[in-house]
């Protein structure tokens, strides 16, 4: 499974991004300064979620190189990850804390506790809730795996290094913006805040390299 690939934004995409640049006329410089907007979208699902897990606090090369190992190592699914020994996993690239995180996560959903075929019916806080009951799961992989994978345009992972950084570039900042200081930033943007994440990582990939 190939989770890296980028695709061009659909219908409602644009529709935010219209919307953003209306209500911020900063955010018309990043698709003239470096391309149109290209996002990542992964399909719903236990590996999905893995690869959100994988990509906490990493680089996204090296989180791309861990998921590749894992995907060659087993069959990514509940079962597959529970059966796989601690060692295998480690081998992979996984620290020992994201190891106990996914091995609960595919608890969770071999018990039951949790079902992520039900959330795309709930709204996001109800989502991010059911989340992060995992140890482990905490907001900003809940965030992501909205965006990336349920397409909640809402969403913003505040708490993203590379969204902090871009917007600091993007507005000419002297400092980076903490966590509090994005969402408030971005609040009078709702619905689509989810759009401004994914135009500050775009910005991001080709400013920042």
């Amino acid at each position: 499974m190939n989770l890296d690939d980028f695709v061009f934004p659909g219908p409602e995409l644009r529709q935010g991004i219209e919307y953003v640049c209306q209500g911020d006329r900063a955010f018309l410089q990043i698709e003239a300064e470096v391309g149109v907007l290209q996002v990542r979208r992964w399909p719903p699902g236990f590996a999905s979620l893995v690869r959100t897990i994988v990509g906490q606090q990493l680089s996204a090369k090296a989180a791309r190189a861990i998921f590749q190992r894992l995907n060659q190592l087993m069959e990514l699914t509940p079962g597959g990850l529970a059966a796989a020994s601690e060692a295998d996993l480690k081998q992979a690239g996984l620290s020992r804390a994201k190891i106990a995180t996914c091995k609960q996560l595919a608890d969770a959903i071999l018990t039951e506790r949790l079902r992520l075929e039900t959330l795309p019916s709930l709204p996001d806080a109800a989502i991010v809730a059911e989340l992060t009951q995992i140890k482990g799961i905490g907001p900003w992989t809940a965030e992501i795996y909205l965006l990336f994978c349920l397409e909640r345009l809402n969403s913003f992972p505040a708490a993203d290094l590379a969204i902090q950084v871009s917007y600091q570039m993007l507005k000419g900042l002297d400092s980076r913006p903490t966590r509090q200081e994005m969402t408030a930033l971005v609040q009078p943007l709702e619905p689509y805040r989810g759009v401004v994440a994914h135009l500050l990582w775009h910005y991001y990939r080709f400013r920042a390299r």
